[in-house]
């Protein structure tokens, strides 16, 4: 419980103290010399990650990111 003669202080529950853990992996392909084609464009790189996300109150989250990176012949 805060009081409002702390430094600081909230009513929001949200915003009060909590412990939270991120942890995430992810994998990578580049082809330097881009041999793989499609249509016109080289394909450069490939990346793919995954992160979870969890919070002691009820929020967790999980994020998947896929990029893609192409040069034009």
């Amino acid at each position: 419980m805060a009081l409002s003669t702390d430094e600081f202080y909230t009513s929001d529950y949200d915003l009060s103290e909590y412990s939270a853990n991120q942890f995430g992996f992810g994998v990578s392909y580049t082809d330097i010399f881009a041999k793989a084609h499609i249509w016109k464009f080289g394909l450069k790189s490939i990346d793919l990650k995954f992160y979870q996300y969890d919070r002691d109150t009820i929020f967790s989250s999980s994020i998947i990111t896929a990029g893609f990176k192409f040069v034009m012949d």
